[in-house]
């Protein structure tokens, strides 16, 4: 790591016990034939007229949808100035959305250890924990929604995008995270404290996928990131 390290399937089964073949008769195999052939044709795709067609069509006016998307459009624009009027007046309520800087200082009879940093925006956290005596290295933990949560901590394979970074494919510890809401978390391991401070970017955008790059497991993107590195660094430098 650079920087940071890091059907429509539908099956129809008619299962039918009539006995044994000598009493069936001629009827009851037509009928049992034209049965199949409804269940295996259904209504509107037979070729018939569009009157046999047996679905929900909605038959409003032009002027009833005109009026149905103004409507939305006015809800739309209510709900956009509640949002821009809670923003201005309500500073936690903004800082949910524009996310938040909080920090853990050192023990005051372990200086330099144990100093942590935490970014939260909309749900999802990141935190950078430095290093301590009983483990050198610092580590970054990614947890939030979309992070899966497994029964144990277990290893898995993922690819990470960050600002400025080619695509990387890493292997990260993932683990249930008490405290998190019940989100999992992803924990990826950097020997050096010193190089995961030197990769922070003031504005750094974070995107995990899954090993084949399906499906998302994390976003996240912080600001404000320079002035937490420098609270950061000063925690780690500190001496007695």
């Amino acid at each position: 790591m650079h920087k940071l390290a890091a059907s429509l399937a539908c099956t129809l089964v008619i299962a039918c016990t009539i006995g044994s073949a000598h009493a069936i008769s001629e009827a009851e195999a037509a009928h049992a034939r034209a049965m199949n052939d409804i269940a295996a044709t259904p209504p509107c795709c037979h070729g018939g007229d569009d009157d046999e067609w047996q679905g929900y069509e909605p038959n409003f006016s032009a002027a009833e949808l005109e009026e149905m998307l103004r409507q939305s459009q006015i809800e739309e624009a209510e709900s956009r100035r509640q949002h821009e009027a809670r923003m201005a007046r309500d500073p936690e309520y903004r800082s949910f959305f524009d996310g938040f800087w909080n920090f853990r200082p050192a023990p005051e009879n372990a200086p330099g250890q144990h100093c942590a940093a935490r970014f939260y925006r909309e749900g999802s956290g990141m935190m950078i924990l430095g290093p301590s005596q009983e483990s050198p290295s610092a580590y970054l933990a990614l947890y939030g929604p979309g992070v899966p949560v497994p029964k144990s901590a277990r290893k898995i394979t993922v690819q990470l995008f960050q600002t400025g970074e080619q695509r990387q494919t890493v292997e990260v510890f993932n683990l249930p995270m008490a405290g998190t809401g019940g989100n999992g978390m992803l924990l990826m391991a950097v020997e050096n404290a010193g190089l995961l401070l030197d990769g922070m970017l003031d504005k750094h955008r974070f995107e995990v996928f899954d090993r084949k790059q399906k499906n998302a497991l994390y976003i996240l993107e912080w600001t404000g990131g320079f002035a937490a590195r420098d609270q950061l660094r000063s925690c780690i430098n500190a001496k007695q």
